[in-house]
């Protein structure tokens, strides 16, 4: 024992002499945010973290959870090089041990960063409430006033950004605010969330209050709070953003995220989108005998174009309402041609269970359960597969109506690998949570991306009275969202709808054949980037700092072509090599695999 001590002691002295470079050499060190926990916390909401794990998968982050025990305990010089990060959740950390508030004080002044979510360190060990959170003067907020305000430090609210330069730096969709600042929904209009009522500990400046939570009473509450603190960024978010991507409001927490990591913070990481470009996706869904007269008019008129790879949802069958009305598409009968012809345009998919109306309002009297459910969609399946000679694999609810997680689960069974959700709207694809658990981690859902209340084009007009020109900057402020965030968003409608805003259509067609041809964007079937997406959370990678260079690297089981990784200008130069392509612009090098069939990829990058 006492030579094995002597030993380490021996080593301990020759590493402390040892010049930075070498110690780096010796032992290089993986780049990781790390998302911080309490674990008696973490016993009581397991699904808090799940969350946020999800989200960072989805992302491309690289990441480790961490006892927030064990974090205070690390060395803050060695862990601060390749942490540049440290996300701290809401509820998972409402209590903080006594140490935590001088280490992460010194973590900042090495140059991390944190992001703070709604509650950290407001309770104490034995669970009561604090006067003052732990993290109050880092935030610039104290967010718990419980001891003196009682249960009215709670409230729900309105979000409100600062300004639309705010929305949009914060990643929200210009269709997402119903009046370009507050957060909206389809159906819904402006949505009320769970804020904390706060008190300033320090006059906060207003250009680092980005949004703030609107009460009933009017009150203006900080909500979005990004400040310096010494060498580092602050980001206070007063938004549950865990539990909210629990129960199918996905939005807010990805944008926040993606936000402070890839923009505030510059963390390396492989990106979601095929060959670095983001993606838009059209839906339309064909769901009655109009579609026969409405689709051959639209082809003529140019609406159908081979460039764009559109998905189209068909009902199949010949009944609408009820049997016998002969209101139904009719795919195996006179809409047959249309259905061989659309799949020239783009990819067919299902729209619910043979008959549109017949099928949603079964489901919503409880008349149809999961055996009538799974019936249909596979009598609807069926059907369209005879015809387009492939197996259906995208899906979507008539009227929007589809139980979770019954419903998903069917998808699952039946191959299905994509579908419309009017959940999370307004978000990126992605594995859908309900009630606080994962749907399905094989099939992906696809929220639409609303204009306010309405999400379709015949909604926009008979319901909202929107205007041409305000169609014309919703669907366009769209397409520049999806080129400027490189993220996927998916915009749905019917066929005969185009005839509300044909112009705007026409201008919005001419705008993504345009973007794609300068590879801007591309566009994708739903079933087509869901394939893409699910091989891409198969992926493994590493980033790894080391002898002042960045070691990268990716392993899949079947093909890395057209996985990208971003690495930020700030930190590394122009990378080269063979097999990879690099694009570029003003923040981050994109990196992306080019040669096929090729399993694993390591690439090697200096720092500045």
């Amino acid at each position: 024992m006492r030579k094995v001590a002597l030993a380490v002691l021996i080593a301990a002295l020759l590493a402390a002499c040892l010049p930075p470079a070498a110690m780096a050499q010796r032992s290089p060190q993986e780049i990781k945010v790390v998302v911080a926990y309490h674990p008696d916390y973490l016993k009581q909401a397991p699904h808090i973290l799940k969350a946020y794990e999800s989200v960072l998968q989805e992302e491309g982050v690289p990441y480790q959870n961490m006892d927030v025990f064990q974090l205070v305990e690390t060395d803050v010089d060695d862990f601060v090089n390749n942490v540049p990060a440290i996300i701290l959740p809401d509820y998972l950390l409402q209590n903080l041990p006594l140490e935590f508030d001088a280490w992460i004080r010194r973590y900042l002044e090495k140059g991390g960063n944190i992001a703070a979510v709604y509650d950290p360190g407001i309770r104490n060990d034995q669970g009561f409430f604090l006067n003052r959170a732990v993290l109050a003067d880092l935030t610039g907020v104290n967010y718990i006033t419980y001891n003196t305000l009682g249960p009215a430090a709670y409230d729900v609210g309105n979000v409100q950004f600062s300004s639309e330069a705010g929305r949009d730096f914060f990643q929200i969709p210009p269709g997402k605010t119903i009046d370009r600042l507050t957060i909206s929904s389809y159906g819904y209009g402006k949505l009320q969330y769970p804020i904390a009522r706060t008190q300033p500990v320090y006059d906060i400046p207003e250009k680092n209050i980005y949004a703030y939570g609107i009460t009933k009473a009017q009150e203006k509450i900080p909500l979005i709070v990004l400040s310096d603190y010494a060498a580092g960024k602050v980001l206070y978010v007063n938004l549950p953003l865990g539990h909210l991507k629990g129960v199918s409001e996905d939005l807010l927490i990805r944008s926040t995220l993606r936000t402070f990591l890839f923009d505030v913070v510059a963390v390396p990481h492989v990106m979601n989108v095929e060959n670095g470009r983001g993606v838009i996706v059209i839906n339309w869904h064909v769901d009655s005998k109009v579609e026969r007269i409405s689709l051959p008019v639209l082809q003529r008129a140019g609406y159908l174009r081979k460039a764009i790879a559109a998905s189209y949802d068909i009902t199949a069958g010949d009944f609408m309402e009820k049997p016998g009305d002969h209101e139904g598409f009719s795919a195996d009968g006179r809409g047959r041609k249309l259905v061989q012809l659309l799949a020239g345009y783009g990819t067919i998919g299902s729209h619910g269970g043979w008959a549109h109306n017949w099928f949603s309002d079964n489901i919503l009297s409880g008349k149809f359960k999961e055996a009538e459910i799974r019936e249909y969609i596979a009598k609807n399946n069926e059907s369209l597969e005879k015809i387009v000679g492939y197996k259906i694999t995208e899906y979507a609810a008539p009227n929007g109506v589809h139980p979770q997680p019954m419903a998903t689960k069917i998808l699952e069974d039946l191959g299905v690998i994509a579908y419309y959700y009017t959940g999370d709207t307004g978000s990126a694809p992605n594995r859908a949570f309900f009630q606080g658990q994962m749907v399905s981690d094989k099939v992906i859902a696809f929220p639409i991306m609303p204009n306010g209340k309405s999400a379709s084009l015949w909604e926009m007009r008979a319901h909202d009275k929107r205007t041409d020109a305000e169609i014309n900057e919703w669907l366009l402020g769209t397409l520049d969202y999806i080129a400027r965030n490189r993220v996927v968003r998916l915009v749905y409608s019917h066929p005969y709808n185009i005839q509300n805003y044909p112009q705007a259509v026409e201008a919005f067609l001419d705008k993504v054949e345009a973007m794609q041809a300068d590879q801007r964007i591309a566009t994708r079937s739903m079933s087509d980037y869901a394939a893409f997406l699910l091989r891409f959370l198969a992926t493994t990678y590493t980033f790894t700092n080391g002898d002042g260079k960045l070691a990268v690297s990716l392993k899949n089981p079947a093909d890395l072509t057209g996985l990208t990784v971003a690495l930020p200008k700030k930190a590394y130069r122009r990378p080269s090599g063979d097999g990879f392509t690099v694009q570029e612009d003003e923040r981050y090098y994109y990196l992306t695999v080019v040669k096929t069939d090729e399993k694993e990829k390591y690439i090697t990058v200096d720092g500045h």
